[in-house]
């Protein structure tokens, strides 16, 4: 036999199947006629693995189910959008219940990707449809079951909610025994044990790692005579890694950098992320996020200025996460001020992650200043200063841009203002040098104070950018630049997250 036939993450467990404690409850639902199932549960609980194998076992082939995932139907915004698209039929709801009866349950896996309307329809269409004797299972990733189709007393005894939560100890001992023993090895007790820890009882991250371990050995398939095996995890690591990352990585580097319109408190978003990931455990309090991430700084005001950027965070984590499609990961519960892994899957593989990566993609500044770069330039040069700013926030960079600042410099003294961010807010400054720049009163304001914080600064400040040749009183002739009709936004672009790089 394959190894892949015996542990496999991504597929159905036919070889490995072992029942769940609800798996009785769950079959007697679906024998009851009329009866509507939900169930949810974390990524990787086996939830749409218990509803295949109740099906084969009850006898019930695909030609009587309709799988719907919703992953592909996100879009749709309400029941008869879904169905018309689906069966590719007129948006009617009686035409689409006609074509509902013709098979004995509609599946709708990953039903928490659907939009609340679509949800919110669907639901209060269960009551109707359990007279019509259509019924669905609906599956997906929620705190509780009640949670996916929300919690209505008139759909009461036509739903049987089940939650699934992680698996017991003797589960996975019973999933890994069947599995080594069809494959003629044998794990010691000791690299069980780790298995079950590492794992946190997750089925699929059981698999993974008994794959990969086998794999280690150069197993791949059924052998001869009985061998066994002792593991040690931690060589295992970067394997296992590299199955995650691409689940997770790039998820993760978005959710760090926050919301682009709040650049003040870019860090601060990373910061939450990489204490959450450092810890062990699924919750998190803000109350412990704060004292170790707000607390511990000595400076009153700047400790003040942290603080202000942590609460900022929070109120703006639920829309980061929505923005992101990494609902089904966390959860911000603001009434029970608390952080929540909703997958365990990713609390493995925050276990695994060295956080330095993420820190490498997200370009965090350098303490004390709260862009990377603020960009000087005359009106007439706008178009290609938005281009510049384009770029350099695709790289991950903070960057000062006049018309974003809007809502912070209204009312302001803007004369106080500017020359905080030019004089103390920006790692660096770049200068659009072209015929209109010293033109400006605007433009020679941001100079002089952009060569009044070189004076202080220990590093280079002022970057220039030439779009021609003019010259600026001021700028020395000697100073290295940058010249537009050479090289490309993308190319300068580059240049810039490199030498941000170099400072942090």
């Amino acid at each position: 036999m394959e190894l892949e036939d015996v542990f496999n993450e991504a597929a159905f467990p036919k070889n490995t199947f072992i029942e769940i404690k609800e798996y009785p409850y769950i079959k007697s639902a679906i024998r009851a006629k009329g009866k509507h199932i939900t169930i949810s549960g974390p990524s990787g609980s086996g939830k749409t693995t218990i509803i295949s194998r109740l099906l084969l076992d009850e006898g019930i082939e695909s030609r009587d189910t309709l799988w719907i995932n919703a992953r592909e139907h996100a879009s749709a915004n309400s029941y008869a959008e879904l169905f018309s698209t689906v069966l590719k039929t007129d948006p009617d709801f009686d035409v689409i219940n006609d074509y509902l009866k013709m098979v004995r349950f509609i599946i709708i896996d990953d039903f928490h990707f659907l939009t609340a309307n679509t949800r919110s329809e669907i639901a209060k269409n269960l009551k109707l449809l359990h007279e019509k004797d259509i019924r669905f299972i609906l599956i997906g990733i929620s705190s509780s079951a009640e949670e996916l189709v929300g919690i209505d007393a008139e759909l009461g005894i036509r739903n049987d909610p089940f939650q699934l939560k992680t698996q017991s100890e003797e589960f996975v001992v019973k999933l890994i025994k069947l599995g080594t023993k069809l494959l003629n090895v044998e794990f010691d007790n000791e690299t069980i044990v780790q298995i079950i820890t590492a794992s946190n009882c997750v089925p699929s991250i059981v698999h993974v790692i008994c794959r990969m371990s086998l794999l280690s050995k150069n197993m791949t398939n059924t052998q001869a005579d009985l061998t066994k095996l002792s593991i040690t995890l931690k060589d295992l690591k970067d394997d296992i890694l590299r199955i995650f990352d691409s689940k997770y990585f790039n998820k993760i580097v978005a959710l760090t950098k926050g919301k682009q319109q709040a650049r003040s408190v870019h860090n601060t978003y990373f910061d939450i992320v990489a204490t959450i990931a450092s810890e062990t455990r699924s919750e998190i309090s803000t109350e412990f996020l704060y004292d170790k991430i707000v607390r511990p700084i000595p400076d009153a005001k700047e400790r003040g200025k942290k603080a202000t950027s942590f609460y900022n965070c929070l109120n703006n984590l639920d829309e980061i996460i929505a923005i992101n499609n990494i609902d089904d990961l966390l959860h911000y519960n603001k009434t029970g001020k608390s952080i929540s892994i909703e997958d365990p899957s990713l609390r493995f593989y925050f276990n695994l992650l060295d956080f330095n990566k993420v820190r490498e993609k997200v370009h965090v500044r350098t303490p004390g200043f709260t862009y990377d770069v603020a960009i000087s330039f005359a009106g007439e040069d706008r178009d290609y200063a938005k281009s510049l700013k384009v770029a350099f926030r695709e790289r991950g960079l903070e960057v000062f841009y006049d018309f974003d600042q809007q809502a912070q410099l209204w009312g302001k003294d803007l004369n106080k203002a500017l020359t905080d961010t030019y004089r103390n807010d920006a790692l660096f400054m770049v200068i659009i040098v072209s015929k209109s720049y010293p033109e400006k009163d605007w433009t020679n304001f941001e100079f002089a104070n952009g060569k009044d914080a070189e004076k202080i600064r220990p590093l280079e400040y002022l970057l220039p950018i030439r779009i021609d040749d003019t010259h600026i009183v001021g700028l020395k002739e000697t100073i290295g630049f940058i010249d537009s009709r050479k090289q490309s936004i993308i190319e300068i672009a580059d240049i810039l997250a490199e030498k941000v790089d170099q400072v942090a």
